[in-house]
């Protein structure tokens, strides 16, 4: 019986690639988006020749990370997750290889928690860091696909201008003691948090930072557009 159901199934599969022998799929990993902390898996279906419709989703998984503050080396967790959507046109004669073209719609979600030493009024103190990012964007994809043998497919995106709607959250947190801060804490605490934000250009002008000195804590909120670049490499299977 189950010999049958099987060759009943690659029937029928014959069947739908027969009637239609343009259609070509393509599933790839991209290892670039563990370094944000995500396992990226994307998939490509061809149809009309030199026209496909793409997609990417990307889940959470932790990487570790390092980032300078205040002079400080933090040590952050990140995880985040990804969506992708676009239509490519590729650009040779042949299908899913050569240059191409995609405009695309993408969706981030990026979380990271870091823990750092520091100082407050010349003070050894310790801060748990949290940073919340979340984006809808819009852009255009240039890349090369071109594959190792019959069924190994290799993506080039080397260029992706894209322009973001986006949010985010940094705050930090004194852990050292219990006691709250002293105007001159607040003061200190307020310009690291402000003089970290200012090493990103397009954030640093639209960036609201406020202390809380019961609660030991600077928050900084930014809400607006972002013009950013995809970029990268995926490799996979095509059928």
């Amino acid at each position: 019986m189950r010999t049958f159901w099987l060759c009943l199934l690659s029937c029928c599969a014959c069947v739908v690639f027969a009637q239609n022998p343009t259609s070509r799929v393509a599933v790839k990993w991209a290892p670039t988006g563990l370094a944000l902390g995500s396992v990226s898996v994307q998939g490509e279906y061809n149809f009309a020749g030199k026209n496909s419709l793409t997609a990417k989703i990307g889940v959470p998984a932790n990487t570790a990370a390092t980032i300078n503050y205040s002079n400080e080396k933090a040590r952050f967790n990140m995880k985040a997750t990804s969506f992708l959507a676009g239509y490519r046109r590729y650009l040779g004669k042949q299908a899913m290889r050569g240059l191409y073209v995609e405009p695309f719609f993408h969706y981030v979600h990026h979380i990271a928690e870091g823990r750092g030493d520091g100082t407050l009024e010349n003070m050894p103190v310790t801060f748990n860091f949290t940073n919340d990012y979340d984006a809808y964007g819009l852009g255009v994809q240039l890349g090369s696909q071109f594959r190792l043998g019959k069924h190994v497919i290799v993506d080039l995106f080397f260029l992706g201008p894209q322009l973001a709607s986006a949010r985010n959250n940094f705050m930090a947190t004194e852990q050292t003691t219990v006691v709250p801060w002293s105007r001159i804490q607040e003061e200190d605490a307020r310009r690291q948090v402000t003089d970290f934000i200012d090493e990103f250009p397009f954030v640093r002008n639209k960036t609201t930072v406020a202390v809380d000195r019961s609660n030991k804590t600077v928050r900084a909120d930014f809400k607006g557009l972002l013009p950013g670049v995809r970029a990268g490499v995926s490799v996979g299977i095509a059928f």
